[in-house]
């Protein structure tokens, strides 16, 4: 059965209370939490029951400042008190601690982890100084050690924190040398010191390695560790120790709030230590005081680098980003491309809402997101309507999410412009359409035409004068024109559809050289075939590769003087990458139509169609390759990239031989 701990929260504002307690609700202890608005409330609680802890207030109706604390500790001078004020006051920080507050809170600047964890600490050292008040009541060292427990424990922050705790532990432990540490690795090898005391001034921080010294058993043990003597000869490889002339050593680890161990704290003296139960008591307080510290710097360091991380996206994206209230759509803070989007400056959006500017087309669709917001917390992906500070409309890709910035509700949200997008959207479906439109109109046309060339086929066989079989001959030429030039409108508009296997590059070339130099465009021409030594293996559908090669080359065997030569070259371009060159010695392409020569019908020949090279870039994208051409003065090359299929073997040597 968990025992309640026994809570006084001294707080007159009703929010706040209800604040605290729902914090210390979330927690996994038991709270018997009782609740007083006036300081004179308190009080009659506090002569009438034992509490654990004590949450104060600075500001109450019957009380103010210091003197609250003042009265409290006079009835109650052990319990654990932390206080609660709205005023970041550091000077009034201390002067609390000093006054006998554990810890010191602003209100709104901790989260309920946090609190609960300054709640068990300040039990816990409580508990400790209850200790050792018990024990210094019995020495004569008692109010030197409080105060300096105090001194150690209630120093600014940051680096003022660490030299005043490792001095001040030195002292109450009566050592020549105290240092503090956090880790540098994983696994941990090495720390570096944020503070180190060595006698009668401070020394500069340092890093060393673990191994071979006492620190390292503290970490390993993961316990406090005391050498009250001869510390040297029980750590030999340790020569600092030899530097410090340490006769003993004491250590105790650093545990973070998971558990995980920060760093640890250490003194030596080059006397004989005293292992007595009140110095591991010192020890454990100092301790406990100096983990919160370095767990305090890197939640701050990390909400820094957090912070740095979301201004560095918010003002270098180049989606519009906005931070808005959600009540009534009031900007807080936008980034440059919505300044570019909407075409407002950032002093005309900032503190003005989305009613006023007029950015939203239909502002009724963002009281609809606002519910959506408030019931989900995000929408993502909404297609909007935005108004330009010109009046012209944009579409909007809208995401967003709901934030709290000083406990008020705004629109954390992000769009993008999507009006080019979705207008190439819409004009891509008009093209399909159209493209369907012109599939259909083909194969009606296709189909008359091969009847009607069948019929002049017949024709011909009649006997005719010399002047109609002229016209007959004509049009049977440009009816098998139409028909090739149908076919291949056919071929570029139907899908590329693969039956690929695998397939050795160079044998598959070498095997149509021969079906290549016999096309009626190699007449009086020559064909160069180089290729690799070693094989290159790809997948490819051996039709649709052939369709490639035999339009590649007629174009080269076209592009040349009779006597001239065409070579094909093969070759490993890259690791994964083999290349298929086609050259030929021709006069360059103008560069303004080389650009284009892959497009639908457009063609550098006075009786070409310009469709075939833009079916062989069809067919060589859908094996995963790329086309590119290259023409220079001294001729054109097409090369056709494929991915390898099996590793091959480097390239180390070149055939090449004439057909």
């Amino acid at each position: 059965m968990v025992v309640p701990i026994p809570l006084l929260l001294l707080e007159d504002n009703l929010a706040d209370a209800c604040l605290l307690i729902e914090m210390l609700e979330e927690a996994d202890d038991s709270w018997q939490i009782v609740h007083a608005k006036r300081l004179s409330n308190a009080l009659e609680h506090l002569r009438h029951t034992q509490f654990d802890i004590a949450l104060l207030d600075f500001s109450l109706p019957d009380s103010k400042g210091l003197n609250t604390l003042t009265q409290v500790r006079a009835i109650a001078p052990d319990l654990p008190i932390v206080v609660l004020t709205g005023l970041d006051d550091q000077q009034l920080a201390l002067q609390a601690v000093a006054t006998g507050a554990q810890d010191y809170l602003v209100k709104g600047k901790f989260l309920s982890e946090f609190l609960i964890r300054v709640i068990h600490y300040a039990i816990e050292r409580g508990r400790i100084l209850r200790q050792l008040q018990t024990e210094v009541l019995e020495r004569q060292r008692s109010e030197q050690t409080l105060r300096l427990i105090v001194e150690g424990t209630a120093a600014v922050i940051g680096e003022a924190f660490f030299r005043s705790l490792v001095r001040s532990l030195a002292q109450a432990l009566n050592v020549r040398y105290a240092l503090i540490s956090g880790c540098m690795n994983s696994p941990l090898t090495r720390v570096c010191t944020f503070a180190f005391w060595q006698g009668n001034e401070f020394g500069k921080n340092f890093e060393y390695n673990l191994y071979g010294t006492p620190c390292e058993q503290v970490f390993d043990r993961q316990s406090c560790q005391y050498y009250p003597q001869h510390v040297q000869l029980l750590f030999p490889k340790d020569s600092e120790l030899a530097k410090l002339q340490a006769e003993s050593y004491a250590g105790i680890p650093l545990f973070g709030s998971g558990g995980q161990i920060l760093g640890h704290l250490a003194v030596l003296d080059d006397k004989l230590l005293e292992h007595e139960p009140r110095d591991t008591a010192i020890l454990e307080i100092f301790a406990s005081r100096a983990a919160a510290e370095i767990e305090r710097q890197q939640a701050e360091e990390s909400s820094r680098i957090s912070q740095e991380k979301f201004s560095k996206a918010f003002r270098s994206s180049p989606n519009a980003i906005t931070i808005s209230t959600l009540k009534d759509g009031r900007y807080i803070e936008v980034n440059e491309a919505c300044l570019q989007m909407l075409g407002f400056s950032h002093e005309e959006m900032i503190g003005h809402s989305v009613l006023e500017l007029g950015t939203w087309a239909h502002p009724e669709e963002r009281e609809a997101l606002k519910t959506q917001l408030q019931q989900h917390e995000r929408v993502a992906n909404r297609e909007i309507q935005f108004c330009k500070k010109s009046g012209e409309t944009l579409l909007g890709l809208f995401s967003a999410e709901i934030i709290h910035l000083e406990d008020e509700p705004c629109l954390l949200a992000v769009t993008t412009d999507i009006t080019l997008l979705k207008q190439a959207s819409q004009a891509l479906e008009r093209l399909a359409e159209i493209g369907e439109l012109a599939s259909m109109i083909v194969h009606e046309i296709r189909n008359p035409l091969t009847t009607l060339l069948m019929g002049l086929n017949a024709f011909k066989r009649l006997d005719m004068p010399e002047r109609f079989q002229e016209y007959l001959t004509l049009s049977l030429e440009e009816g098998e024109r139409t028909q090739r030039l149908l076919n291949q409108i056919l071929l570029y508009a139907k899908p590329q559809t693969l039956q690929q296997s695998e397939l050795e590059l160079t044998g598959f070339v070498a095997e149509m050289l021969s079906s290549l130099q016999s096309m009626p465009a190699a007449s009086e021409r020559f064909l160069e075939y180089i290729t690799a030594s070693s094989p290159m293996i790809v997948l490819a559908d051996p039709d649709k590769l052939k369709q490639v090669l035999i339009n590649l080359v007629t174009n080269a065997f076209e592009a040349v003087e009779a006597g001239d030569k065409v070579s094909i070259a093969i070759q490993a371009s890259s690791m994964n990458q083999v290349s298929i060159q086609v050259q030929n010695g021709g006069v360059p392409i103008p560069t303004d139509v080389l650009p284009k020569l892959t497009k639908p019908f457009v063609t550098t020949k006075s009786n070409g169609n310009g469709l075939g090279l833009a079916i062989v870039q069809r067919i060589v994208e859908a094996h995963g390759g790329d086309l590119r051409i290259d023409s220079l003065t001294t001729g054109t090359t097409v090369t056709v990239q494929l991915p390898i299929h099996v590793k091959s073997i480097n390239v180390t040597k070149n055939n090449a031989f004439f057909l």
